[in-house]
């Protein structure tokens, strides 16, 4: 009997520890349901302000570099409009540098050879013409030259850039003053003189009469031409003398014309 009551005992003692182990446990996961139930949505919560707060500084970086991009798409477009207008400046500039202007034509009256040389003899009209082609006046001077290749001497003074650029009212092309006519066998001091008559388009605004700063060159074209001083006081750039030529065929008119930086072109009429 002593057996049995020790073994009912040391079965009890073993329930009961059992049981209170299970209570225990159960205790310990009732706990920590009910501290993950309370701390879930508080990590949760947490979880979403540091992705709003991420967000938040993204869209900030966006932003920022949204205004530094607006900022150079502005400096670009200043940018582009100032080289826009240097543009349409230097085109001006250029067109106006380019610019040509009639000064002269010569028609080619008639070609013969001399019977004692058997050289060509050319006979050619020249006058002088306004930028429309127009003569200046009713003078139309014939000229018997020998040979077809015809020389027209020029004075010619070039005025520095910056003046035609800008139309500067004396100093907005180069001028030209006519010294004679001749052929290729001929030599210059043999050829014919022409009239000593302004032919800068600036002197047929004023209805062909030289400005006083035209007579003034002229005077004294020489002495501005080797002394570069005087020249550059005058905004002059290159002072001498030019003598384009052509051959010339009988029935054609050549036109004479200067271009505002002071080269010179002969050609047919037409071309």
């Amino acid at each position: 009997m002593g057996q049995v009551h020790d073994t009912i005992r040391t079965v009890n003692s073993t329930l009961r520890t059992l049981l209170i182990g299970m209570l225990l446990v159960g205790a310990g996961l009732a706990g920590w349901q009910g501290y993950s139930f309370y701390n879930e949505p508080q990590q949760k919560l947490a979880q979403k302000q540091q992705e709003l707060e991420s967000t938040r500084t993204q869209l900030h970086q966006r932003e920022q570099e949204l205004a530094n991009r607006t900022e150079e798409l502005a400096r670009l477009n200043t940018e582009l409009q100032a080289k826009a207008r240097q543009v349409e400046r230097l085109e001006t500039t250029m067109q106006l540098l380019k610019l040509s202007h009639r000064i002269a034509r010569m028609r080619v009256v008639d070609q013969q050879k001399n019977a004692d040389s058997g050289r060509l003899e050319t006979t050619v009209e020249f006058f002088e013409v306004n930028d429309e082609g127009a003569p200046i006046d009713d003078r139309r001077r014939q000229f018997k030259v020998e040979g077809d290749r015809i020389y027209v001497e020029c004075l010619v003074a070039k005025f520095e850039d910056k003046y035609i650029e800008h139309s500067d009212l004396e100093r907005s092309t180069a001028i030209c003053l006519f010294q004679r006519i001749f052929g290729e066998y001929q030599q210059p001091q043999e050829g014919f003189e022409l009239d000593k008559i302004g032919s800068s388009p600036t002197s047929y605004a004023r209805g062909g009469q030289m400005s006083d700063f035209e007579q003034k060159i002229w005077a004294d074209f020489w002495n501005i031409a080797n002394n570069p001083q005087a020249a550059a006081e005058l905004g002059i750039r290159a002072a001498h003398a030019d003598a384009p030529s052509t051959r010339m065929r009988k029935g054609k008119t050549y036109e004479l014309e200067l271009r505002s930086t002071g080269e010179f072109t002969l050609k047919p009429l037409g071309w």
